[in-house]
């Protein structure tokens, strides 16, 4: 069944009553995420851009412009979509001019709006070469006089911020454009052309246009049509006194959107036609060329686009007065219910445990059998706040302890507004489209609550956790917690199994918040190396389990390359990942001599001979096989060999960046039993690249074909080589501890 125009494009509830999002199962984002989770449809955001950009080519027979206001919702991602849209960008801080920048989007086309900007994000702005600078009062006005003057610039372009004196018809805290305002310089006053005088009396401003915004909200075309007029002849008269001319004119946004089925309907061709119409109308009145339109809509574009889901837990039934139905988020996420009176529809879905029934506040069903009474319920924040309120007096069917509730239109004002009140983690925001979900903004933790505390005596610590992988363990060091890579004493301090948290190693990264996600690996003695198969599974374990891979497939990029990882079960519990090739070339792995494959040569180690093999899937490898060793004597006659050997070995001149060293024997055509000497790190329990090498080299060597089960003293991989030596490797991941690294200052 298709959902309304509260939903996104798409948005459908099948037989079963789940609610599918950009072709993926609500429940299962839920599942995989955790509530309460924004989701986004990355369709819905490109048809609401085609709708203004279409628009404006049928409405306007000038030169327009859509930018999107950015203080609605911004991160990296709907930057990125938005840029690619062709948009402009209209930003209100420092802050958002940066997550602009850092997505890639065009400064030349970000408009820098705000009533009260400081000295320096003004100079943050001229040094990054925005597009326009919209000045807000006089005191901004020479402020960015004297900083484009002592930088040298010259014809910085700048719009004005007018108060028209037109009051939108909406709420009081959304009112924008009226005489009694803290925006902008007042037409009725005299103040707008004082400034007008001042901006073209400057030799470092060009004042190229003039720009206002009523308000919020607006469902009324006429009052926006109004302001737009207004400006338009506002223009027109400065030009007759004084000889200004109007190039750009940007009546903001503000247009409303349906937030239920009690709202009107507003579509953008309304808004654009009218708009378009007044500003047409009102400069060929005045004589005046067509200015460029620049609209600002922000909710328009992306409200629709989101949908927010929560998990209910308690209710808490007042007979004859109200019934109370909690959910996991609230005035913490979604603020606009509690700070103007913004409402909500919602409908809930039925989880797994509770009941096969349809979604509670569905459409009714064919059969009447499956249709449930309804309920007047309010929907309540789990906040501390009597106003916690997300919908009051919603009628839905019975909503059971661990149903999810799903909520349109929360795209906009949502987020951006979200606070840690109560301490809560903000949520996760992820991306759907085309039957796949991406994680854009990672769930907050814990640790983020306290990242910016400083105590008394000693420095706030680091967060991390801990994992291991068939004997392995690794730490994993975000760059959130830990911004610069540890130094060499600090990962040896850490790794310390005596006096540290302990561990074979240390993992860092993402260093990149998308895919591929980077990661550098340190060895415990401090060096670095270049790939590890466990290190690998461990990380993409963490990627999963905090939200951040957004897919059970996604790739990785380490110094040897990029690597995609597979989660295998919901936990993340078994992880599989496709390594690449293995090479034998000796100039890959790298081998001193001539080129060639190192396969059964010869070594004199320690006064011993030695046959070994080399490999490399990332980093060099040295297998050699201990065939005459028997079953019942193997573990400790391999593990005193890997002893005695492995650092000679380790360390031999013809491995120029040193080498990993397996002890192996062929048990069967498809099992391997390993002992392990690793780089850096010494006798090891399991090596995930131990485990590609030695079932490579069985196979390269007729002892074994693919797959191969390589058995370790910390358990057994499964190693899969192809034709082409590409190698997938699969094994289980496990969380030891999560805690915190603390320094003395």
């Amino acid at each position: 069944m298709e959902l309304d125009d509260l939903w996104p494009v798409g948005a459908r509830l099948d037989q079963s009553g789940e609610l599918w999002l950009g072709g993926c199962a609500a429940s299962t984002l839920a599942e995989g995420l955790d509530t309460p989770l924004y989701v986004f449809d990355e369709a819905t955001l490109h048809d609401r851009a085609s709708a203004y950009r279409e628009a404006l080519l049928r409405h306007y027979p000038g030169v327009a412009r859509t930018a999107y206001a950015a203080k609605a919702y911004l991160c990296l991602e709907i930057a990125r979509i938005f840029a690619e849209e062709g948009l402009d960008l209209d930003v209100v801080s420092g802050g958002e001019l940066f997550v602009a920048l850092r997505a890639g989007f065009p400064a030349g086309r970000i408009n820098f709006h705000g009533n009260n900007k400081s000295r320096a994000e003004l100079a943050q702005a001229i040094d990054s070469g925005v597009g326009r600078i919209v000045v807000d009062n006089f005191a901004e006005l020479k402020t960015l006089i004297e900083l484009a003057g002592s930088r040298g610039v010259s014809r910085l372009p700048v719009w004005l911020r007018l108060s028209p004196g037109i009051q939108a018809h909406t709420h009081t805290h959304i009112q924008t454009g009226h005489l009694d305002s803290k925006f902008g310089f007042p037409i009725e006053t005299g103040d707008a052309e004082a400034a007008v005088v001042l901006a073209m009396a400057s030799a470092v401003l060009e004042l190229v246009g003039l720009h206002a915004h009523i308000g919020s909200q607006i469902y009324d075309a006429g009052a926006l049509a109004a302001a737009a007029g207004r400006i338009a002849g506002f223009a027109a008269e400065m030009g007759r006194h004084l000889g200004f001319q109007l190039q750009e004119l940007s009546p903001g946004g503000g247009w409303g959107v349906r937030m239920t089925d009690a709202d009107p309907a507003a579509p953008i061709e309304l808004y654009v036609a009218a708009v378009a119409g007044a500003v047409t109308g009102a400069c060929r009145s005045a004589g005046l060329k067509l200015p460029r339109l620049i609209l600002e809509p922000g909710r328009s574009l992306i409200a629709q686009a989101g949908v927010a889901l929560y998990r209910v837990g308690a209710r808490k039934e007042i007979s004859g007065v109200r019934t109370f139905v909690s959910v996991d988020g609230g005035i913490a996420d979604n603020i606009r219910p509690a700070l103007y009176g913004a409402s909500y529809t919602a409908i809930g879905l039925r989880s797994s445990g509770n009941s096969t029934s349809p979604p509670t506040g569905a459409a009714p069903q064919k059969d009447p059998e499956r249709i449930q009474p309804l309920e007047r319920v309010t929907i309540s924040g789990k906040f501390c706040e009597s106003g916690d309120v997300l919908i009051r007096d919603i009628d839905l069917p019975r909503l059971e302890p661990g149903d999810l509730l799903a909520v349109p239109m929360a795209g906009a004002y949502t987020l951006s507004m979200a606070s840690n009140y109560n301490m809560a983690p903000r949520p996760a925001a992820v991306l759907v489209g085309g039957g796949s979900a991406r994680v854009i903004q990672r769930r907050e933790r814990y640790a983020d609550l306290v990242a910016r505390d400083l105590t008394t005596g000693r420095r706030s610590g680091a967060f991390f956790r801990k994992y291991q992988a068939l004997g392995n363990d690794y730490i994993v060091l975000d760059p959130v917690d830990w911004p610069e890579p540890p130094d060499e004493r600090e990962i040896q301090r850490i790794c310390d199994r005596h006096r540290g948290v302990g561990a074979d190693g240390i993992l860092w990264g993402p260093t990149a918040r998308c895919q591929p996600f980077g990661l550098r690996l340190f060895n415990p003695d401090g060096s670095e190396c270049e790939t590890s198969g466990n290190g690998l599974r461990i990380f993409a374990r963490y990627l999963w389990e905090t939200g951040l891979s957004g897919a059970p497939a996604f790739a990785i990029a380490s110094p040897a390359g990029v690597v995609v990882a597979h989660v295998l079960d919901q936990e993340g519990g078994s992880i599989a990942i496709e390594m690449g090739r293995l090479s034998f070339d000796s100039d890959a792995i790298p081998v001193s001599g001539p080129p060639r494959e190192v396969i059964g040569e010869e070594l004199i180690v320690d006064g011993r001979r030695v046959i070994i093999n080399a490999a490399t899937i990332g980093n060099p490898h040295c297998v050699v096989f201990l065939e005459e060793i028997a079953a019942g004597s193997w573990p400790d006659e391999a593990r005193r060999a890997a002893h005695e050997l492995g650092p000679h070995l380790e360390r031999h001149p013809m491995f120029a960046s040193r080498t990993n060293v397996q002890f192996a024997r062929a048990v069967d055509r498809h099992t391997v039993q390993i002992e392990i000497w690793e780089r850096g790190a010494g006798y090891t329990l399991a090596s995930g690249t131990s485990s590609c090498a030695a079932a490579g080299i069985a196979i390269k060597t007729g002892r074994c074909e693919s797959p191969v089960t390589v058995s370790m003293p910390g358990g057994s991989m499964l190693v899969e080589v192809d034709a082409s030596w590409a190698v997938r490797l699969t094994g289980p991941v496990t969380t030891v501890c999560t805690g915190e690294i603390l320094e003395n200052s």
